[in-house]
């Protein structure tokens, strides 16, 4: 079968949960004799548009080079959803390897209308939801100020968010021009939603949301993503002290709640307890530096970003993982790799989260932006060791990436029935 995957960016440049599952399921698929091809998008400062070809794992990586210009929020907004050059260079690689499945992982920074040039190609095609890219344009359903937001009120409060997070207030003075831009990318959207004939949902608190906010029910399935169980499979270290290892792996931006994290830290007594932090603090400076300004408990270490085959060794010293997000995570695939390396997990009741954790099971669940409450989650598992161990005996074997991928391959085969009965 040849298989077209098509995802907004890609390892090793871009290091997060939709890449790696997309480059595993790549592979996965790749070994089984299938030509699967991935095509992305990679910010190239400087140069004007391109393409380059690489294979990787026996898997053909089609990378669109091109710089998404940051002095224009107006030209970067359109950018995001709609692209002339992505859509002409994706509309030549559809007739180079004639694919039986497009499988759509990511669409921002490229353009919805690879949803219709798919379609008009006559090739069957599904999308994942590995976050709310289609429903908000920032992908989180989150406001600059932290709350959680509901959707769209005639647009006003879309372009509201917008002008505070390119702070620039006074864009609010053209609020219903904004408003009616992000209406018509709504637009855009409900047209390419109507298109894709299959949406899979990494949880049902995700697939949810999607119907609340008017997709149809019966096009999208709950599929649950499956990992490399065998590189989180590390021996566990036996540490020498008493003191406790607490690892948050993830983006270092504020809707993830580091900072949160380390408010609760900053409670704890060094002599008992260490954080570490992995994170590539280059995607969001500023919110680094503030980060380690409000680190003053020295055992808060930051390690910078973390290469994925380095995952095991971490979790392999780690007591329990920190998931502090402020925001809806669709799935956060961080939690699958700590529950295959048998690590617990401290995880904001919020979301896909509360579906994930299992709270005094293999887990503790505490409310979202409450530093108080998840130190006192930390605290608990420092003064109780029995319950630490319960919690890592409770937890239940992961699903792995062989069996996700025949689910996946099973989804494929439905729709190639169904164009087959068409035609």
């Amino acid at each position: 079968m040849r298989i077209l995957q098509v995802v907004h960016q890609f390892p090793p440049t871009n290091i997060g949960g939709t890449e790696i599952y997309t480059q595993g399921l790549a592979k996965e698929l790749a070994t089984r004799g299938h030509e699967v091809t991935v095509f992305h998008r990679e910010e190239q400062i400087g140069k004007q548009p391109f393409w380059e070809e690489r294979v990787f794992d026996s898997v053909r990586i089609h990378t669109v080079c091109y710089n998404i210009p940051t002095a224009s929020p107006l030209r970067a907004f359109v950018l995001s959803f709609s692209n002339r050059f992505i859509e002409e260079d994706f509309a030549r690689l559809l007739v180079e390897t004639r694919p039986d499945v497009v499988h759509f992982q990511h669409l921002k920074d490229l353009s919805l209308a690879l949803i219709d040039l798919t379609d008009r190609h006559g090739c069957p095609m599904l999308m994942t939801l590995h976050d709310y890219w289609l429903l908000c344009a920032n992908a989180q359903l989150v406001r600059p100020n932290g709350s959680i937001c509901r959707g769209p009120s005639l647009w006003l409060n879309c372009a509201r968010c917008a002008a505070a997070r390119v702070h620039r207030p006074q864009l609010l003075l053209g609020a219903p021009l904004i408003a009616a831009l992000f209406a018509y990318r709504s637009l855009m959207v409900r047209r390419a939603m109507s298109r894709t004939p299959l949406f899979v949902t990494p949880t049902l608190f995700t697939k949810r949301v999607f119907e609340r906010q008017g997709a149809p029910q019966a096009k999208i399935r709950h599929i649950a993503p499956g990992i490399d169980k065998v590189s989180m499979q590390a021996t566990r270290l036996d540490k020498p002290d008493a003191m406790l290892q607490f690892v948050y792996v993830g983006g270092l931006s504020w809707q993830k709640g580091v900072h949160v994290l380390i408010e609760a830290f900053n409670g704890i007594d060094p002599r008992r307890a260490r954080l570490c932090i992995y994170g590539d603090e280059s995607s969001a400076p500023e919110y680094s530096a503030r980060l380690h300004e409000l680190a003053t408990n020295p055992e808060i270490r930051f390690f910078g970003r973390l290469a994925h085959e380095e995952l095991g060794r971490v979790l392999s010293s780690a007591d329990a993982v920190v998931v502090p997000s402020v925001w809806y995570e669709t799935y956060c695939l961080i939690i699958q790799e700590a529950f295959a390396a048998k690590v617990p997990v401290i995880a904001s009741n919020l979301g896909a989260l509360a579906e994930r954790v299992s709270d005094r099971v293999d887990g503790l669940l505490v409310a979202p932006h409450d530093a108080t409450a998840l130190r006192e989650a930390v605290q608990e598992l420092i003064d109780d060791h029995s319950l630490l161990g319960s919690l890592r005996n409770n937890i239940r074997p992961v699903k792995g990436l062989r069996e996700h991928a025949d689910e996946i391959l099973a989804l494929y085969q439905e729709l190639l029935s169904a164009g087959r009965r068409r035609g």
